[in-house]
């Protein structure tokens, strides 16, 4: 056996092994998480609802530092396993979209945690602030690890995946007679309670048998189909938007870890969307649909699309919105490459990645509706993430705050002056 053959297996052995330490660990974390929290937080939650004792949970996760995504790959596995042209990617026929899809572009929102969307006075003092806003809209949880309102998908039901917290039409109606646009978001790949109740559909490495924690094989069969009863009845609801987040392969384990190679997996996320597409439209339904996207993809895209499976310039053929997660404290504000003279650290960094953005994807610029940080920020760092988002030509954005506060962000948006170029 050649000798570079022989160092690259010893190599694939070690990650293999260093893997299997790495979950190992993180399993034992998680169960020890777990017992002091005294079982299911989530459950927990939802009995509370039905005791009509309601308190807002909220998790709130330290600050992160992006580093490039450079963890996926493994230089001398690259070469053989992960690595693909992107330029022979073969051509997408973009679809055409009715009116109401080339407007969602245009939408200024927030995101309202399913706690709060279960709490009616909650929804109630946001619709008072949002129906003031020009273009406003609301992008609340209606899939997680659970499905947050009473779902008929048998499978669904099947693994005991049905936990409603709230009435979806009832909410649904709420916002759009106040004439604000309602974005249902839909986590995808990132769903560890389908995995837990069907290991089958767990991504898991080929080489060790051992499971991603938390994470599902897009690419499953029964995946797309849960998904796809979820999507369909969503849309029957009435909802503006479908929002597909963790829409992706995961960004802490190598592709060779996952087996699988980086044309391989633009490929099975490129399905998944299509199923979206293929389920919203067989509703005979105009519902847009949306795609969140890690900000750092762009920033040296063939690799981090290979990480990622994230090829944008193919899923804007099924997708209306492209939905860049522009979060400033995720940047290094060290890296003289997010910087911009005379410009603070918020505006360099949205302005900047949504400049990247554009150079990939060139005519289809058009369907970018980034997110903008509203967590750890004052109204300055607000003002100047919009600011920064209009200077880059983009008419639109929704604010992220997992404990949706946003009162820097009302501050601004309640003043908030739409550029000329913006069509309302």
């Amino acid at each position: 056996m050649p000798v570079r053959e022989n160092l690259l297996r010893a190599d694939f052995t070690r990650q293999a092994r260093r893997a299997l330490r790495f979950f190992s660990l993180f399993s034992f974390f998680c169960l020890l998480t777990t017992t002091l929290a005294g079982g299911n937080i989530f459950l927990n939650y939802t009995i509370a609802v039905e005791a009509g004792t309601v308190e807002n949970i909220f998790f709130t996760p330290p600050p992160k530092v992006y580093e490039e995504i450079y963890a996926s790959f493994s230089n001398e596995a690259e070469t053989t396993v992960m690595r693909m042209a992107f330029d022979a990617l073969p051509e997408v026929e973009l679809l055409p979209s009715p009116i109401a899809r080339r407007e969602a572009n245009q939408k200024i929102g927030v995101y309202i945690h399913m706690n709060n969307v279960a709490n009616d006075q909650f929804v109630e003092r946001e619709i008072a602030r949002l129906k003031n806003l020009d273009n406003s809209a609301v992008v609340f949880d209606v899939k997680g690890s659970f499905v947050y309102f009473s779902s008929d998908s048998e499978i669904a039901k099947k693994f005991g995946l049905v936990k409603p917290l709230y009435d979806l039409p009832k909410i649904v109606e709420q916002f759009e007679s106040a004439g604000i646009y309602t974005i249902a978001r839909v986590i995808a790949a990132k769903d560890p309670q389908f995995a837990i109740q069907n290991p089958q559909a767990w991504l898991t490495s080929p080489w060790t048998g051992q499971p991603v924690p938390e994470w599902v094989d897009p690419a499953d069969a029964e995946v797309l189909a849960y998904n796809r009863e979820i999507i369909s009845e969503i849309v029957v609801a009435g909802v503006d938007e479908i929002n597909l987040d963790f829409m992706r392969y995961p960004d802490k384990f190598t592709s060779a870890f996952l087996g699988l190679t980086g044309q391989e997996k633009t490929d099975n996320i490129l399905n998944f969307v299509k199923m979206a597409r293929e389920a919203i439209d067989s509703q005979k339904m105009d519902a847009v649909l949306s795609v969140d996207t890690f900000a750092i993809l762009v920033w040296d895209f063939g690799r981090s699309e290979a990480a990622l499976g994230q090829d944008i310039n193919a899923l804007v053929g099924y997708a209306d919105i492209i939905a860049p997660m522009l979060y400033p404290a995720t940047f290094s504000r060290d890296n003289p490459q997010y910087v911009l003279k005379g410009k603070s650290h918020e505006y360099s960094t949205v302005f900047l990645t949504l400049e990247k953005y554009k150079d990939v994807l060139g005519k289809n610029t058009k369907k970018l509706r980034p997110w903008i940080q509203g967590y750890y920020v004052d109204i300055e760092q607000v003002r100047d993430q919009i600011e920064a988002v209009f200077d880059a030509g983009i008419c639109g954005f929704t604010v992220w705050d997992i404990q949706n506060d946003y009162s820097e962000a009302y501050e601004i948006l309640s003043e908030l002056k739409i550029p000329d170029g913006c069509p309302i």
